[in-house]
Formats: C-alpha cells, sequence, structure tokens
C-alpha cells in the first residue's frame, strides 16, 4: 500500500487529508489549507450580483483566467490578483508538495470554531493547487463542499498498517519487535537477537545498523547488483556487443567468440541510449503513480458508505479512463534504435486498470494534444487550456479521434484581445496546422470574430449567421456520427442550421488560434437540450 501515500496527501500542506472536502473540480483539499488558500474578489464577481445580472446560472462562477496570475511562464504555481486592494500583499510560500499558496488572507477562525464553522468573507474564492482552477464561493461558503468520508476511512487504514510494528526475523517463535537493521545482512533483528547473533566486533563491526523504518526504505530502494558475465561469473561486464546485441566481458573477447564483431565500451553505449534510461524513468514514475491510484481505487472499494462512495465514484472513474488513455497512447512505446531490442508488457497493468471501472462510461474525456500541435501553441492546465505565441493562426487538436457515436464539447474563451478569428470544429489527423482551420479540406470548422461567425471547409465560407463572442464565451461543438452531421453553439445558442452534413471518417476535435485568444476545453458533458429535444422529434 505504500505506493497509494501519494494519493493521501494534501497537495497544499503535504501531510495526510485532514477534514478533506471534494472541490467541483473533484479534487480534494484539507478544510483548514481550502481556508488558507482563500482570497477575496471585488463585490462585482460574487455569485449574487452575477445572478441578478442574469450572466451565471452556476452555484459556483469560475474567475475569469486573465483576472488572476496564477502561475508565471517560469515558475508555476499562486500567484497573486493584480489591482485589487483585497489581494494579499505578503509574498507567496511554497508547500511541501511544491504549490505555491498564499499566507492566511484572513485572521484564522477563534479556537473554539472548527474550520468548517469559521464564517468566510464575502466574495470569496478558492483556486485548486492541481488543475488552477478557479472559483467564487457563494453564502455556504467552505461548508458548500462535500465532505471526503471515504477519504478519510482510506487514510485511518493506511495509517493502523503503517504503525504495524516491524518483527525480529530470527526469533524461534514468538517474533519480538525489531530494534534495528542491519543494511549489508538484510536482517531485523530484536535486542536479544542482536546481542546474539550480531555482536559488534570482528568483520561485523562495519555492518550499519539502521533502524527498523528506515532499513524497510532502503530495502525497497537499494540498487541492483552488478551484473556478471553468465560464462565466466567472475569478470562483469564491462563491452558491448553490436551484432549479438548483449554485453560481454573482457574474457569473452580474449577467447575471439566476438572478434568479427563491432564492440563497444558498455559506459559509452549506455551513455549513448540514454532514451532508454529516459523511458524507463518516465515509465516507473507512471507505474508508480498508476500502482498508487489503483492500491487507492481498490480500498475505495472496500467502504461500505454507499454515499460516500457514490459521493466520489464519478471522479474516480474519470481518473481510472484518463489514466489508461495515457497508457495506451504512447506511455510504452519503444522508442529505441535498433542497437537495442527491449519490450515491455504492460497486458497485466492494463488488465488491472480494466478491472477497476465501476460503470461503463457513455462520454468522452480527453484533453489537447501536444505531441500533434505546432509548435507555436502553448500548453497549460493539465492540456486543457491552450494559446499561442505567434500572431498567426496555428492548429493544436484534441487526443480522442471519433468515428461514431454522439460527442459534445465545450470550449471556453478565457481571453479575447483585438478582435481575432478563433476557429473551432473537427478536423482529419493530417490537417495543416499553419493556418486557420477550414482553409483546407481537411477540417470543418466554425470561425467567429465579436459579432458574427461563419463556416468553413476548403477555404469555401457558408452561412453566416450573427452572434459573436467575447471573453468569457461558450462555444459547444457536437459532433453526430450516428446522423453524420456536425452543430455548433454560442452559449448554448445553436449558430443557424447544421453546419456540416455527410461527415463520415475519423475526426478530431480542433482549435485554430492566435496569441490574442486563450480558450479551455471541457468534455465530459452530456447532450445539450436543444439537440435532444430535435432529436427525440426526429
Amino acid at each position: 500500500m505504500e505506493e497509494m501515500e501519494e494519493e493521501l496527501k494534501c497537495p497544499v500542506c503535504g501531510s495526510f487529508y485532514r477534514e478533506p472536502i471534494i472541490l467541483p473540480c473533484s479534487h480534494n483539499l484539507c478544510q483548514a489549507c481550502a481556508r488558507n488558500i482563500l482570497v477575496q474578489t471585488p463585490e462585482a464577481e460574487s455569485p449574487q450580483s452575477r445572478r441578478a445580472s442574469g450572466s451565471g446560472v452556476s452555484d459556483y462562477d469560475y474567475l475569469d483566467m486573465d483576472k488572476m496570475s496564477l502561475y508565471s511562464e517560469a515558475d508555476s504555481g499562486y500567484g497573486s490578483y493584480a489591482g485589487f486592494a483585497s489581494a494579499p500583499t505578503t509574498p507567496c510560500q511554497k508547500s511541501p508538495n511544491g504549490v505555491r499558496v498564499f499566507p492566511p488572507a484572513m485572521p484564522p477562525p477563534a479556537a473554539h470554531l472548527s474550520a468548517s464553522l469559521a464564517p468566510v468573507p464575502r466574495n470569496s474564492c478558492i483556486t485548486c493547487p492541481q488543475c488552477h482552477r478557479s472559483l467564487i464561493l457563494d453564502d455556504r461558503g467552505l461548508r458548500g463542499f462535500p465532505k471526503n468520508r471515504v477519504l478519510e476511512g482510506v487514510i485511518d487504514r493506511y495509517q493502523q498498517s503503517k504503525a504495524a510494528a516491524l518483527k525480529c526475523q530470527l526469533c524461534e517463535k514468538a517474533p519480538k519487535e525489531a530494534t534495528v537493521m542491519c543494511e549489508q545482512c538484510d536482517v531485523f533483528y530484536c535486542e536479544p537477537c542482536r546481542l546474539r547473533c550480531h555482536p559488534p566486533r570482528g568483520p561485523l563491526a562495519k555492518h550499519r545498523l539502521v533502524p527498523p523504518a528506515q532499513g524497510r526504505v532502503s530495502r525497497r530502494l537499494s540498487p541492483r547488483k552488478i551484473s556478471t558475465c553468465t560464462d565466466h561469473e567472475l569478470e562483469n561486464h564491462s563491452m558491448y556487443c553490436v551484432q549479438c546485441k548483449m554485453p560481454v566481458c573482457y574474457q569473452c573477447l580474449e577467447e575471439g567468440k566476438h572478434s568479427s564483431h563491432e564492440v563497444k565500451a558498455l559506459g559509452a553505449m549506455w551513455k549513448l541510449h540514454k532514451v532508454v534510461r529516459d523511458q524507463i524513468s518516465h515509465c516507473t514514475v507512471k507505474l508508480r503513480q498508476t500502482t498508487g491510484l489503483m492500491e487507492y481505487c481498490l480500498e475505495v472499494i472496500k467502504e461500505n458508505d454507499p454515499s460516500g462512495f457514490l459521493q466520489i465514484s464519478d471522479a474516480l472513474i474519470r481518473r481510472v479512463h484518463l489514466t489508461e488513455d495515457q497508457w495506451g497512447k504512447g506511455t510504452l512505446t519503444p522508442r529505441m534504435t535498433t542497437d537495442f531490442d527491449l519490450n515491455l508488457d504492460n497486458t497485466p497493468l492494463l488488465q488491472s486498470i480494466h478491472q477497476l471501472d465501476f460503470v461503463q462510461m457513455k462520454v468522452a474525456w480527453f484533453a489537447f494534444d501536444p505531441g500533434s500541435a505546432h509548435s507555436d501553441i502553448i500548453f497549460s492546465n493539465d492540456n486543457l487550456t491552450v494559446t499561442c505565441n505567434s500572431y498567426d493562426d496555428r492548429v493544436v487538436l484534441g487526443k480522442t479521434g471519433f468515428s461514431k457515436g454522439v460527442h459534445y464539447w465545450e470550449l471556453t474563451i478565457d481571453r479575447y484581445d483585438n478582435h481575432p478569428d478563433p476557429a473551432f470544429g473537427v478536423a482529419c489527423i493530417d490537417v495543416m496546422k499553419d493556418m486557420m482551420l477550414g482553409k483546407d479540406d481537411k477540417a470543418w470548422a466554425m470561425y467567429v470574430d465579436n459579432n458574427r461567425s461563419w463556416f468553413m471547409h476548403n477555404n469555401s465560407h457558408t452561412n453566416r449567421t450573427e452572434g459573436g463572442i467575447t471573453k468569457g464565451a461558450t462555444i459547444g461543438v457536437l459532433l453526430d456520427l450516428n446522423r453524420r452531421t456536425l452543430t455548433f453553439s454560442i452559449n448554448e445558442d445553436q449558430q443557424g442550421p447544421i453546419a456540416f452534413e455527410n461527415m463520415e471518417g475519423l475526426f478530431f476535435p480542433a482549435v485554430s488560434l492566435n496569441r490574442n485568444v486563450q480558450v479551455t476545453l471541457h468534455t465530459g458533458l452530456p447532450i445539450p437540450d436543444f439537440y435532444s429535444s430535435r432529436a427525440s422529434v426526429a
């Protein structure tokens, strides 16, 4: 269960969660830590004023991204409000997990009040330290967030298992609690067995004795022994035969077994093939994270609290599918040269991930794909937010392609300066990435300015409609491959008739933009009402 530990620690304080609450983005925070990173917003940004003006429909309103310096290009993390009188004036600090957080922006609660009962100032805002989404709290404050009782139970069981004492490995009957571990002998000793079997004299005097807990960690992290030649057991591998694709020793060379082969120094080949080490390191980190998620999911399944389980199951389903998608799309793809022929069998891991599915997913979760995007595209927010460093239009695709079914996703306009013409739609994988979406025959798009929108394919413009965008607007894209149609909406208003028909093939969500625009992708959404009602009539 040790791989699960990072799943159980707060990203702000770096300790095990205490009274964890669930944010709308599905991430968790300690209740006290959530209070510590609250900041205040102007009255005009309050939920009440937004609802009064008719501009908001949710209990939690996400802030415009350009009103908050969440992170800089040089140092990711929290920043501060620009120009707000209520912004914290003290410099931000780093948590044990490396997340930048504000010192408390308001006085701490009275000693007799818990973090959940203490009042929260009006117009308070909180930003998730993991996905950087910001939201304004309503009148309920932190009490509006559900408590993660399942996570508390998992942490309790984990801490109890960690507290179990390590036992002596040499006691003959009832093992006593170990007091030391010898790193050289790799054995846990109680005090009587240590005095009897491992006296501090003679050759044993040079052995290093460590506390049991430290010994358990060092045992898990101990390096592998140097490999020796299979033909000459006393010789270490020192050379590498390129033709045989195997390490050899000097004695193998002296015997002439590889006399006509190209042989290189093992250390040089190791450095030359640094990509092997990079891939192994990458896979090791990913495997550790996935193992931790799997262990956490298995602990959650053990819970006998139905309401607590259902409270967090959707978030876990999403994380499991995102993890499966990452493993299935290149994480384990070999990137070696022909000098190495290494294979990593990921079948058991993928089977384990599939076994964690609680329900069959009916919507698709995906992010933008850095691998296929134009080099001028800038990614943030776990590849859900994109902008560009060029004044020319550049294209970025989603990671997931669709060939059947009905799919809907939205893009919110985080920044819109100088009236640019971003385009939204779908494209083939080989679409041109250095021009506006829809200029070639590989994309079907709607491009918009601040007054109107147009549909475009193969540089042909059709159906100009009244309906532009501003900062804060929401673009909806609905791809119905059952009916082979593509439809667009702006702020839930359908733009014209069906934009494109006879859609058949493999299509990827696509956007083109320049440096004057920043958008955020939202996926896994239900089919909008305007289309559902039309489909039911049909």
